[in-house]
């Protein structure tokens, strides 16, 4: 005779394995995933028959809980398995009754007051994101995980902020997607995540209920951001796109390559709500946040979705669902057409040369300093297409998405300021 489909929360507090002391008293249990720009969560509600939790196993705020949620005979007999839902810190405690019930709240935050709690103020000058990442995970006493490329910042300040605060902003501006686990930063390129083959696939009737929304509002065709030449003092003006709906950056760039990055940064995060997809399934073992499915059966919000939250919920009673936010991927414009006003030319003429790739380069800042304009990033690309996709694809890239990926050590040919080609023809 098959057994029931249950599930429940494996507890963990103060490092004491409390599930079976809890097992009979949880009214509910739910564990928030989420793919960036905020914490984990998880919350625990507890009937108190016997005010225990308003006595001597009172919690108090700071306190330690790790959880999985455990399945067991799910989708048949014998399909047992588990989610494991990190590190958390209690931050609320509610009592109410009666009946006396006790509510915790937790997140994911480390217990680390210089990371989460100490208001910092530093100039940040010819950084990586990294190494700024590197820097705050040390001070905080946790691992960093960074999978994404190198980025270059000239100078960036942090005033009065908490460092998760500010590496939260820092990673936003320059389209990197963060997220703290198990006492852990885990910063990783979200483009890549979306572009990787989806865990399932979700059809219509495995929703109960759904909403999917197609919009224009708050979304845009194209992106504009102004910055300063350090050297020259002169304004420039980046336009990302095009089309009517323009959104406007309020934001600090330190070259042509800067803002660039910036201004996709910016019209991608706005974008993911041009289509999205939110509803309740039973719970799956392959839903976690940042992960792709697909979307079936619906007709026209069928496609490849990201998983950008996952709420896994676990009732008294043993049932389990799983409430999905989610975007269809596909909006992203990294490989746009970028127009900017040109820069005044630098007055040279000769022959080209060679140029080694230094740490912190673009086709955008070579162009700019060898070449008097950053305009003239194409031109060093087709003359020197071969290294740089046979560079690219050696470190693992499809490409170098149109000169955007170089990498330091590589000997590029720089025309002549006047346009010369390689074998000195006009």
């Amino acid at each position: 005779m098959s057994r029931a489909r249950r599930a429940s929360p494996d507890i963990t507090y103060e490092h004491i394995n409390i599930t079976d002391d809890i097992a009979d008293s949880i009214k509910s249990f739910s564990y928030t995933d989420v793919a960036s720009g905020e914490s984990d969560s998880v919350s625990l509600s507890i009937q108190d028959r016997e005010r225990k939790w308003m006595g001597g196993w009172a919690p108090q705020k700071g306190d330690h809980i790790s959880a999985d949620a455990r399945f067991f005979e799910w989708e048949n007999d014998g399909d047992n398995w588990s989610i494991y839902c990190g590190e958390f810190e209690v931050d609320d405690v509610s009592m109410s009754g009666p009946p006396a019930e006790c509510s915790i709240k937790a997140v994911s935050i480390p217990r680390s007051e210089a990371f989460n709690e100490e208001e910092h103020t530093k100039n940040w000058e010819e950084v990586t994101v990294q190494e700024v990442a590197s820097e705050i995970a040390a001070r905080a006493g946790i691992e960093l995980y960074y999978e994404a490329d190198e980025i270059a910042i000239h100078s960036l300040e942090q005033d009065k902020q908490t460092d998760c605060k500010f590496l939260y902003s820092v990673c936003e501006k320059y389209g990197l997607a963060m997220k703290v686990f198990a006492e852990k930063i885990i910063i990783f390129d979200e483009a890549v995540y979306e572009s990787t083959a989806p865990v399932t696939t979700l059809r219509y009737e495995d929703f109960n209920p759904y909403r999917y929304n197609s919009t224009l509002e708050g979304t845009y065709t194209g992106a504009k951001i102004a910055y300063s030449d350090p050297g020259t003092g002169e304004d420039h003006i980046v336009v990302v796109g095009g089309g009517n709906r323009i959104k406007e950056i309020n934001e600090e760039a330190d070259n042509a390559a800067d803002a660039q990055r910036k201004a996709i940064a910016a019209l991608n995060n706005a974008n993911k709500n041009a289509t999205t997809l939110t509803g309740t399934i039973m719970a799956r073992k392959e839903i976690i946040a940042s992960r792709c499915v697909s979307v079936a059966g619906f007709g026209k919000p069928d496609g490849i979705y990201y998983i950008d939250k996952a709420v896994t919920k676990i009732g008294g009673s043993g049932a389990s669902r799983q409430e999905l936010t989610m975007h269809r991927v596909g909006y992203r414009m990294d490989n746009a057409t970028v127009l900017i006003d040109e820069c005044p030319d630098s007055g040279q003429v000769g022959t080209g040369m060679d140029y080694t790739v230094v740490k912190g380069d673009t086709l955008w800042s070579i162009a700019k300093q060898l070449l008097g304009s950053p305009l003239r990033y194409a031109e060093i690309y087709d003359v020197n297409k071969d290294i740089i996709e046979q560079q690219a694809q050696e470190r693992g890239k499809k490409d170098s998405s149109n000169g955007h990926w170089i990498f330091p050590g590589t000997v590029l040919y720089i025309p002549a300021v006047e346009g010369d080609s390689k074998n000195g023809e006009q």
